[in-house]
Formats: C-alpha cells, sequence, structure tokens
C-alpha cells in the first residue's frame, strides 16, 4: 500500500506543471491567511479567497489570456517569441466593433475579425520563418504596426456597441449552457483542440524538435520556416477569437488598453513551464499558468496593492521564473535531489 501511494506521488511530480500547481495552491493559501490576519478585528467571518466563487470569477477573468497563451505556447516551443500579441488583440477588438458599429451582423464582424488575425499573425511568421529575422524585434515592431492600426481604424476613440446589437454576437460572450458559460466552453474547446494538435499530429511533434534542435529539424525534411508561419498564424487566429469573445461580452474596445497585455500572456506561459530557448511546453502546464497568474493577480487585489506594486510583483516573478529557466538550461541544479 505505502508503495502504491508512493508511486502515485511519484507520478504526480513527473506531470508537467506539478510543481507549479503545488506552487498556485500554496500561493493561494497564503492569501488567504495574509487576507485573514488583514480583517483580523473587521468581525466578518469565513474564507475569502478560497471560496468557489472566487475561483470561478478569476478563472472567467483569464479566458482570453488562457486563449491567446494557448497560441503563444506553440510559438515559445519553436524557440521564438511574439510581444504583438496584446496590439493584435486590441487592434482585432477595434475592428471587430467598427464591423459590428457599420453592418450589425455577426456574420460579418466574426469572419472578419479571425481572417484578419491570421493575416497578423502571417505577416509575424513569414518575417521570422522565411526571412529569418529575430522574433523579439521582428514582433516589437508589428507591436508598433498593429497599435497605430488600432487607433485609425477606431479613430482614436473608445468603440462601444448598445445591447440591441445582433443577438447572434450576443452568442460568442454572453451564452450560457445552464451555468456554464460560453467562456468557459471556449477556454476548454481550444485547450483540447491545440493539446491534441501538439501531442497526436506529426505537426506538433515537429514544433518540439524545432525548438530543442533546429540544426537537426533541418537535416531531418522538417520545413521549419513553415511550421514556425503556421504557429504564428495560429496565434494570430486565436488574438482574433479573444477579441470575438472580449467585444462581445464587454460590448467595447478601447485602441489604448495594450499596453501590458502581452507580458500577462507571457508571464503565464512561462509560469506553466515552457521553455524561453523552446524544446519544451505544452497546453495543460500553460493552463495552470493561467490560472496561477489569475490566482496572483486576485490576490494582489484583494491585499489592496496599487497598479504599481502589482506591476513590481508581477515584474519579479517573471524575472525570478525566467532565471530559473535559463539556469536549467545550462544545467544548474537549483535543489539537491536525496
Amino acid at each position: 500500500m505505502k508503495n502504491e501511494k508512493e508511486s502515485l506521488v511519484k507520478r504526480f511530480f513527473a506531470l508537467n506543471g506539478s510543481s507549479v500547481f503545488i506552487a498556485m495552491v500554496v500561493v493561494a493559501v497564503v492569501f488567504e491567511i495574509v487576507i485573514q490576519i488583514s480583517r483580523a478585528g473587521s468581525g466578518t467571518g469565513g474564507l475569502v479567497f478560497l471560496t468557489p466563487s472566487n475561483f470561478l470569477a478569476i478563472f472567467r477573468q483569464q479566458v482570453y489570456v488562457g486563449i491567446i497563451a494557448f497560441g503563444l505556447t506553440l510559438v515559445m516551443i519553436t524557440g521564438n517569441i511574439d510581444l504583438s500579441v496584446g496590439y493584435q488583440l486590441t487592434f482585432l477588438g477595434c475592428l471587430c466593433g467598427l464591423m459590428m458599429m457599420n453592418y450589425d451582423k455577426a456574420i460579418i464582424a466574426v469572419p472578419v475579425t479571425l481572417i484578419a488575425g491570421i493575416l497578423c499573425g502571417l505577416f509575424n511568421g513569414v518575417l521570422v520563418g522565411y526571412v529569418k529575422l529575430n522574433s523579439f524585434i521582428t514582433t516589437l515592431g508589428s507591436s508598433s504596426i498593429f497599435a497605430a492600426l488600432a487607433i485609425m481604424v477606431s479613430s482614436g476613440t473608445i468603440i462601444v456597441l448598445t445591447e440591441n446589437c445582433d443577438p447572434a454576437f450576443k452568442w460568442f460572450g454572453k451564452a450560457q449552457f445552464g451555468p456554464v458559460s460560453i467562456l468557459v466552453v471556449w477556454f476548454v474547446v481550444v485547450a483540447v483542440i491545440l493539446a491534441l494538435l501538439l501531442s497526436r499530429t506529426v505537426f506538433g511533434q515537429q514544433l518540439y524538435m524545432i525548438g530543442s534542435n533546429p540544426t537537426a529539424a533541418r537535416f531531418s525534411g522538417i520545413r521549419s520556416a513553415r511550421n514556425i508561419m503556421i504557429a504564428y498564424a495560429i496565434t494570430g487566429l486565436l488574438c482574433g477569437l479573444a477579441a470575438v469573445v472580449t467585444m462581445s461580452n464587454v460590448y467595447s474596445a478601447n485602441p489604448q488598453s495594450a499596453s501590458g497585455k502581452e507580458m500577462e500572456v507571457i508571464l503565464c506561459v512561462v509560469l506553466g513551464g515552457c521553455a524561453v530557448n523552446g524544446g519544451k511546453g505544452s497546453v495543460w502546464a500553460t493552463i495552470i499558468g493561467v490560472l496561477f497568474y489569475g490566482v496572483l493577480t486576485s490576490g494582489f487585489t484583494m491585499l489592496g496593492l496599487n497598479e504599481q506594486m502589482r506591476m513590481i510583483a508581477m515584474g519579479l516573478i517573471m524575472i525570478i521564473v525566467l532565471s530559473m529557466d535559463v539556469l536549467r538550461g545550462k544545467g544548474v541544479k537549483l535543489w539537491k535531489k536525496k
């Protein structure tokens, strides 16, 4: 019996993202303790942070970040990065809002937004995959392009839809399947599709090969440029989907709201254990990273930290996680095993 328990524990720790899951649970418990201590004299009792309603709220708030993070996981597995996802989301959200304002037809706005997202991804993918430009510099430059497009599309003003817009459009962000929100459905569907794509297809295995050993991938006949371009195109498509879902849910798009969103997405992927240098990562681990980021954000908010302090905390967390990843990549043992 004891050996069976030990084997189950070993299997759990062997799973990708298990350590991140444990860290998330520990952090959630710490937040609950600190919040309870801070409210000791208020006379209020009961759990505040560790409640189903709070975790449901965290999950709903992280849906659009998670959808984009799944796409970015594919890109980072190849050893590349996309710093433009936040500006893509803003531009595509403004484009979706403009289409709805002019035509008020979901059958027009949604396909146009998704196709525009694919084109945004292809723009980055061609430059990184075929032209062989550095992904960091390329996507940093394309961020400025997408930011300018967002301002041009929206004329620099916040786009607001009315409650009387096409009911079919409302379905993408407000539909309910019993107690389950459509937001949860989108999150789960995208996660399952990309998880199967990575684990059950030749394309997915080739992405890992490209990230772990680009030279071997090239001599094995893998079309690295094409696969990298497809990974960026999928990321662009998911930015379009996230834009549609967000616009359908909140009915507004702000052309100035892109700042910091790309860091949120990257932090979620990195927290999930995706290697910065490529060759490692999974959709399931990214889900844990998304939830972990949501727990951190919710905890900092409940503790009353202002925006500047939250940014400092998130920046420190990203530096620590990235440093640990780089050290592991260099063969440095962060702790000794007995």
